[in-house]
C-alpha cells in the first residue's frame, strides 16, 4: 500500500520533545531495516525486542498507554507491506490446522446426517468442558481436628493482613492493570466474556479460563480500596 512514512513522522512528532522526536527518528530507521530484510512480524513483543537490540525505545515503551505515537508508526510500515500489527502464524501453527472432527463432518456428504454429528459432536465438547470444570473442584480437604469448646471470657484473636496493596510492588499493580486493560485486549486481538473468560477472537479459542479476568478486576479493587 502506498503509504508515506516521511508525512506520517512528521505528523507524529510534532509537538514532542526532542528527546521523542530522536527516538521515534530511530524507530523508524530500525523498522525501515527491517522492512528492507524481508521480515514482517510488526507485533509489539517482536518490535521490542529488535527495537531494543539496536539501541531503540524497547517493549516497555513500545506498549505504553502515554506511547501511542510509537505504535501508529510501527502501524504505518505494517499497513505499508499489507499487514497488521498482529503476530503472524507459525508454519506449523496448530491454529492452522483443520480439527480433526472439522475433517470427520467433511467426510460427511450428506447434510442432514452431516447437521446431526455437528451437533453430537457441539453436545460432547459441552460436557467435556462440564467434567474438567468439575474435575477442579474435586479436591475438598475435610478437617478432622477436634473442636475446642468455646471460652466466653476469651477474648477473640485478631490476626491482622496485610493489604494487597503492601503485597504487590508498583510494577506488579501496573502489569496487572495492563492485563484487564483493553489496551491489551486490543493489541493482542483478544476479548473477554462476561464470566471472566479470555478468548482469542479470530479464532475463538480460549486464552485464559473462566473466572479469569473477573478475579484480577476484583483483585485490583481491593487493592484500590486497601
Amino acid at each position: 500500500m502506498d503509504i508515506n512514512i516521511d508525512n506520517i513522522m512528521e505528523g507524529l512528532k510534532n509537538g514532542k520533545s526532542p528527546r521523542t522526536q530522536q527516538n521515534l527518528d530511530k524507530l523508524n530507521d530500525i523498522l525501515k531495516g527491517y522492512v528492507e530484510s524481508g521480515q514482517r512480524d510488526f507485533s509489539v513483543t517482536e518490535m521490542g525486542r529488535i527495537s531494543a537490540a539496536q539501541d531503540g525505545p524497547g517493549y516497555e515503551a513500545l506498549r505504553a498507554t502515554r506511547n501511542k505515537y510509537y505504535r501508529d508508526l510501527i502501524n504505518a510500515w505494517a499497513v505499508k507491506c499489507n499487514t497488521s500489527m498482529k503476530k503472524p502464524l507459525g508454519e506449523y501453527s496448530r491454529s492452522r490446522e483443520v480439527p480433526a472432527d472439522n475433517k470427520l463432518l467433511e467426510r460427511i456428504h450428506d447434510p442432514a446426517v452431516r447437521a446431526l454429528f455437528g451437533q453430537i459432536i457441539a453436545e460432547r465438547n459441552r460436557y467435556r468442558k462440564e467434567v474438567n470444570l468439575l474435575k477442579q473442584h474435586a479436591n475438598i480437604t475435610i478437617d478432622k481436628r477436634p473442636v475446642k469448646e468455646f471460652d466466653a471470657s476469651a477474648k477473640p484473636s485478631v490476626e491482622l493482613l496485610p493489604s494487597l496493596s503492601v503485597l504487590l510492588t508498583k510494577s506488579e499493580k501496573q502489569a496487572l492493570a495492563y492485563a484487564v486493560s483493553q489496551e491489551c485486549m486490543d493489541q493482542h486481538n483478544w476479548q473477554y466474556t462476561q464470566a471472566g473468560q479470555v478468548k482469542y477472537i479470530e479464532y475463538n479459542t480460549e486464552v485464559f479460563p473462566r473466572g479469569f479476568m473477573t478475579g484480577l478486576l476484583k483483585l485490583l479493587g481491593e487493592m484500590n480500596n486497601g
